[in-house]
């Protein structure tokens, strides 16, 4: 039995959440905008006022109790995105290191022999400061994607703390060998 898939998902007032049986399609209309996802053909919801009840055909299949949960999950990010929407923040660290944001492209002067040259998604609003990089959007799993994505081309190094992290994040620091 999946616990996330049994809980309740709360709809906000400004929000209204649309199933299509045939297609299997749910949309989340918003104050900020709108989504749509296709579910899996075994979960199906139930809307009764402002509470949305996610079900799955059989619970006792392994596949579907694993899907109950995840789709269950999309469908409350979905909601929260068109209600308050998603922020991530991520800094560059090391000298030389630099970023530039120039309409629908990111560059990124990370150390390599050539600057990167990042294409934002039309869904992700990006604000540079300094050394510190803002996004908000209503799609979690885009922009988290997208973050990820600059995160992974310079880890912070263990050694010198050079390179992107996640403000909040614990970064381990190494000590260097003592010659002898």
């Amino acid at each position: 039995m999946s616990r996330v898939g049994k809980k309740l998902i709360t709809l906000p007032a400004q929000v209204q959440l649309s199933y299509d049986n045939k297609a299997n399609v749910v949309t989340a209309k918003g104050g900020l905008g709108e989504l749509t996802q296709t579910l899996n053909s075994c979960i199906s919801l139930q809307i009764n006022g402002t509470e949305v009840n996610v079900l799955v055909k059989d619970e006792n299949e392994k596949f579907q109790r694993a899907i109950w949960g995840t789709s269950r999950a999309i469908i409350q990010n979905m909601v929260t995105g068109v209600s308050t929407g998603f922020k991530r923040v991520l800094e560059l660290n090391g000298v030389g290191f630099k970023m530039e944001l120039v309409g629908p492209k990111l560059t990124l002067y990370i150390g390599f022999s050539h600057p990167v040259i990042v294409e934002v998604p039309a869904a992700v609003k990006l604000t540079l400061a300094k050394n510190v990089l803002s996004g908000e959007s209503i799609d979690n799993q885009l922009i988290g994607n997208f973050f990820s994505t600059i995160h992974n081309m310079k880890k912070c190094d263990v050694y010198k703390q050079k390179g992107f992290k996640f403000p909040g994040r614990f970064y381990r620091k190494k000590v260097v060998k003592k010659s002898k």
